[in-house]
């Protein structure tokens, strides 16, 4: 989903909740950051350092970067990619059911990167991965006579830990919808009657940008195909007796299906500094963004809007002198 919630402690917390704030907890989960989310954040923070900006490509009607959120096609030089994406691969089929602006839906990731990339040689028993947009009037399957797919949805007393379920699960069924919008698992008969199931190991914080009313333990959907991959991977591996080292080198490929991800969020941290805010996945930055929401429509936000377009005008004209009389203005952005 856009905004999922699988941290069940703090469903726990309230007791009572409505079918559209659905949230579980697990007995195993502690306040211990795992090896994993260590790994995950590594590998995001990454893309901060590096240096590269894609240029934006016209594709469907309009511009895009990295990726068209209307036909799902990278748009980025192929040297640019990891070169070992191609053999990025999940352990199950995954159908994402959209809900939500394209442009904000993350699920898109996943049908960018594994529908673009995965090399011809694979096995044809590789896994599929399938987009049913809702707003496109795309018809959901008809999962009632398959015991195999399985709901990635936190649900009290209903879902059970996905790992239970790693080595029968062979299609994957997520949402991608605002929390607000999740009634759509139980309007719909066949969605309603698959087996739902929940991370069995959460990440204790998101890295997405998107803001919230709804606590801790909300991740964006394709932290939560991420996550469900690896778990279901790692159990299989354990029965198998996989080494360590052949466990870390699967993580470290799996890591790569937040590749467009990590770019996005770079991209959105650059853009926060050059405007002197917050970056907007950070406690600070979505606390402002709520902030501005509860100010939605009073002077107080104009005032802050107007105040903020010109400061970014007086930079614009700083930087416009700096390139005529450099030396003139070498503390520029220091102020």
């Amino acid at each position: 989903m856009s905004c999922v919630i699988y941290d069940i402690k703090s469903s726990l917390r309230d007791d009572i909740m409505d079918a559209d704030k659905a949230d579980i907890s697990v007995d195993q989960c502690d306040t211990k950051v795992t090896d994993v989310e260590i790994s995950v954040q590594k590998y995001l923070d990454s893309f901060i350092a590096d240096s590269t900006i894609f240029d934006r490509v016209f594709c469907c009607d309009t511009s895009h970067s990295l990726y068209c959120s209307k036909c799902c096609n990278l748009l980025v030089p192929e040297d640019s990619l990891p070169p070992c994406l191609k053999q990025l691969d999940l352990p199950f089929n995954l159908d994402i059911i959209l809900d939500d602006r394209r442009a904000s839906a993350t699920g898109l990731h996943a049908v960018a990167l594994l529908n673009n990339t995965n090399n011809s040689t694979i096995d044809q028993s590789s896994t599929s991965v399938q987009l049913i947009d809702v707003a496109n009037n795309d018809e959901i399957p008809r999962y009632s006579q398959q015991n195999d797919t399985y709901l990635l949805f936190p649900s009290p007393r209903e879902s059970i830990p996905l790992e239970a379920v790693s080595s029968k699960v062979k299609t994957l069924v997520v949402l991608d919808c605002k929390w607000t919008k999740s009634s759509i698992c139980r309007k719909n008969n066949d969605l309603s009657r698959l087996q739902k199931v929940h991370l069995s190991y959460p990440p204790k914080q998101s890295f997405y940008w998107r803001w919230h009313n709804e606590g801790p333990g909300m991740i964006s959907t394709i932290e939560a195909i991420y996550y469900a991959a690896y778990e279901v991977l790692q159990k299989r591996n354990s029965i198998q007796s996989t080494t360590n080292d052949q466990l870390a080198d699967t993580n470290n490929l799996l890591l790569h299906l937040l590749w467009l991800f990590g770019h996005q969020r770079a991209a959105i941290l650059r853009s926060a500094q050059d405007k002197g805010k917050p970056p907007p996945f950070t406690k600070e930055g979505k606390e402002a963004q709520r902030e501005m929401r509860r100010q939605k429509g009073t002077w107080r936000q104009l005032r802050h809007k107007d105040d903020e377009r010109r400061l970014i005008e007086k930079k614009k004209k700083l930087q416009d002198k700096a390139k005529d009389h450099p030396r003139d203005y070498i503390n520029i952005d220091n102020g």
